[in-house]
């Protein structure tokens, strides 16, 4: 494996002098030398970034930025100063990118302060009012891998921002109680003339602490409670509802050896600070992608811009390019190009004409917007069904197991103290033992170990391009036996793959300038991969270039009439050449360049499925293509014919899934036509291509060009899992013995603030020690080794 020399990113390399892991990263860190930002490197420190991918290339439309622009200007003239806005920033990750961003707009005239935020994902500009071209330098962003979006209000981290609030508050909640119990435990007398207060104070720094944070894990595991599955939350909650009531019982009745306020008012903080950490790793991820759906959310009828639901049979609607057709149609005039790769894995575009059906989830690929006619509502769309999020949330089934033992366990064991006690006729003391065992069986170490074992996991797949979603992923990847992959975009790359880049390199500048006119802003997969191949020689060109009308020529091609020639781009005999089969360039039917291209496997895609094989793991592929392109595919890859199934419909693919999932599943899928599957399977993952769905829905995304991620994948859950068990282990033997402690009635408020602590810190040393011991070679060996 190399490492990407701009993003950090381990990928597989098909030469040994090769630096980058896609074109985005390569004219990125051309870029960046060029400009002088050679900084940005010693800022970075090494540190893994996501990859770039085709961000630079992308025609980015910032029309949502005039009203921002314009609302801050007139705020600045009606209250003198600055004018100001706030947007999202996609790429975003590390001090490296706040100090480029902050450079980048320094450069412009009026500009005053540009404050990127990598954790939020947000950044503020303050200019000149009258004096700035912000249009511009959100352009410029685009070239250094940036790419600015309107701030949503009902981002992914509300979850997050609400524990930062918390947080901070329970931390001073327990630096309170801690700080006015410490004169009880150094021997403050009972008449001392300010005990009562001290008490007081802790009584009220306990509950605030409880409102404020407690509730937080309450009301979580009574949800959980309500749907019937148990949470980790659950015996949180219970600790702390139960060293709370003893607590205040002590309080009232004057039994020091009940009161356990600082002991609630620091549980609560510890835990959350575990679920910020947890919490906030996965939120960043759900934040890092900005790009739009190619579904859109209205389209225009007539004069007016009509949402999806008002959509209805024998309507006329048009379609942008670039986005998805929502509903079953009819082309109602003109031809077109449209890729139907969402909803049958076809890679080929096809070509359309007045009265051809299309159906929903049809991508249009051609440059102007298409008429059609509805053939059905939004509610009866097949498109509808499989862009529904599902809001389920997965869990590992043992986990709920381990929860139900552990919460009997603690219940009978207190009860039976209790019992005990009272037997012996010492009652109060039954129910300081009683109250003891459920505030010592708090899984305190646990609750920070797990989030750090998370983290670690996580951290571990981003250096290899993989962002985890769905915290719950790693147990549950750790019981798949079965990995299914889509073919189109999944095992294969989503665009074809230009076999001599030379061919293009080697242009004169003026075939070099058609080219990079012929391609830009094109959503056919062939001419993104003649703009890529251009680097920042097809950037710089355009830049210094007017612009240029570009006439389609669906099924053929695309021209310019340019400087008294006419430039074509197309299948090769279309302009006159002789046909070859190849991707021609030709100056007035004159052939000046020919491009060959092939589909190719994602890199690393055979050590992969040999990796996953050495793990005891079934492979599987289940696909829209043709049955024939599947089975020869399989055969490349040593997949059984019984495994490889093609000319699947998104509803067949679902069923084939729920034949082998024992929840034991892993699917892999880019299109629209793997929706359903994904409801199916236990964990699911997608590679984010240019129109990709399943972002929202996925346990993880890679945005990575290889398959290597997986070995990755695995291993870091095999390596979180050998932390996870040691802290279980150790998490066992220490409430074994404060059990103990509490029911011969030893345990003390004091003894337990000092176990509680101590017992999470051991936790996380031994989550960080196993985790710096595994090889990251474990991912190879097999279940059970």
């Amino acid at each position: 494996m190399a490492t990407c020399e701009h993003c950090g990113t381990a990928f597989s390399a098909s030469e040994e002098t090769e630096k980058y892991c896609c074109k985005g990263c390569e004219f990125v860190a051309e870029m960046i030398r060029d400009s002088g930002f050679d900084r940005f490197y010693d800022l970075k420190q090494g540190l893994a970034t996501a990859p770039v991918r085709s961000r630079p290339f992308e025609e980015h439309d910032f029309s949502w930025a005039e009203p921002l622009i314009t609302k801050g200007e007139e705020v600045a003239e009606a209250k003198g100063g600055s004018a100001s806005m706030d947007c999202s920033l996609e790429g975003i990750s590390c001090v490296g990118c706040v100090w480029l961003v902050e450079k980048l707009f320094e450069k412009h005239p009026g500009a005053i302060r540009a404050a990127a935020h990598p954790a939020s994902g947000r950044l503020h500009l303050e200019w000149q009012s009258g004096h700035c071209d912000l249009p511009e330098f959100l352009q410029e962003l685009t070239r250094f891998g940036y790419v600015a979006g309107p701030q949503n209000r009902g981002a992914p981290d509300h979850e997050r921002r609400r524990l930062t609030a918390r947080l901070g508050l329970c931390g001073a909640f327990a630096l309170n109680a801690m700080g006015f119990t410490l004169p009880t435990y150094l021997g403050m007398p009972e008449d001392f003339e300010f005990a009562g207060l001290f008490r007081l104070i802790a009584f009220l720094s306990a509950t605030l602490a409880m409102l404020v944070g407690g509730g937080y894990f309450i009301e979580r595991a009574w949800r959980s409670l309500r749907a019937g599955t148990l949470h980790i939350d659950l015996p949180i909650a219970l600790g702390l509802i139960s060293a709370y009531i003893g607590s205040v019982a002590g309080w009232v009745m004057n039994i020091e050896a009940l009161r356990y306020f600082d002991f609630v008012a620091t549980f609560v903080f510890l835990m959350l600070g575990g679920r910020f950490l947890q919490t906030a790793a996965v939120d960043r991820n759900r934040r890092r992608l900005l790009r739009a759906s190619p579904l859109p959310t209205s389209v225009r009828s007539g004069d007016a811009q009509i949402a999806l639901d008002a959509i209805s049979a024998g309507i006329l609607f048009q379609v942008e390019p670039g986005r998805a057709v929502p509903v079953a149609s009819t082309v109602n005039a003109d031809e077109a190009e449209v890729s139907l790769e969402w909803i049958n894995g076809e890679a080929e575009p096809v070509v359309v004409t007045a009265g051809t059906r299309l159906p929903a989830g049809a991508i249009l690929l051609s440059r102007k917007a298409l008429a059609l006619r509805a053939e059905e509502t939004w509610a009866d769309s097949l498109l509808q069904r499989l862009t529904a999020d599902d809001h389920s949330e997965r869990s590992s089934p043992m986990l709920q197991k381990l929860l139900r033992v552990y919460l009997v366990a603690v219940l009978v064991i207190g009860v039976a103290g209790l019992i005990g006690w009272i037997i012996a006729g010492q009652p109060i003391v039954g129910i300081q033992a009683m109250i003891s065992v459920f505030v010592v069986s708090c899984p305190c170490a646990l609750g920070v170990a797990l989030p750090l074992a998370d983290d670690l996991a996580a951290a571990r797949a981003e250096r290899n391009g993989v962002f985890v979603r769905n915290p719950t992923l790693w147990a549950r990847l750790r019981n798949v036996r079965h990995v299914i992959f889509d073919k189109t975009g999944t095992l294969t790359l989503e665009r074809p793959v230009l076999l001599s880049p030379e061919s293009v390199t080697s242009l004169a500048e003026d075939a070099a300038r058609a080219l990079a006119q012929l391609t830009a802003g094109s959503l056919h997969p062939i001419g993104r991969t003649l703009l890529e191949a251009l680097g920042s020689r097809g950037q710089r060109l355009l830049s210094n270039s007017a612009p240029i009308e570009v006439t389609d020529h669906p099924g053929h091609g695309a021209s310019i009439d340019d400087d008294g020639h006419r430039w074509t781009l197309g299948k090769s005999g279309w302009a006159g050449d002789a046909n070859d089969g190849s991707t021609s360039l030709c100056r007035d039917g004159q052939r000046i360049a020919s491009f060959h291209f092939r589909d190719t496997l994602r890199p690393g895609t055979r050590q992969a499925l040999a990796n996953l094989r050495q793990r005891q793991n079934q492979l599987w592929i289940l696909s829209g293509d043709t049955a024939e392109k599947v089975h020869t595919l399989a055969q490349q890859l040593e997949i059984p014919d019984s495994h490889a199934h093609g000319s699947l419909d998104p509803t067949e693919k679902a069923e084939r899934v729920r034949k082998i999932d024992r929840s034991d599943t892993l699917y892999l899928g880019d299109g629209a036509n793997d929706s359903l599957a994904f409801d199916a399977a236990t964990v699911t993952g997608t590679p984010v291509v240019d129109r990709s769905l399943l972002e929202s829905k996925s346990d993880f995304y890679t945005l990575g060009s290889g398959l290597g991620f997986l070995t990755t994948l695995f291993a870091a859950a095999d390596a979180r899992a050998k932390g996870v068990r040691s802290a279980f282990t150790f998490a066992l033997f220490y409430n074994l013995g404060a059990v103990i402690l509490c029911l011969a009635g030893h345990m003390s408020p004091l003894l337990a603030a000092i176990l509680m602590p101590l017992s999470s810190i051991i936790s996380v040393l031994l989550v960080t020690f196993v985790r710096l011991k595994e090889a990251p070679q474990a991912a190879s060996k097999p279940h059970g080794s």
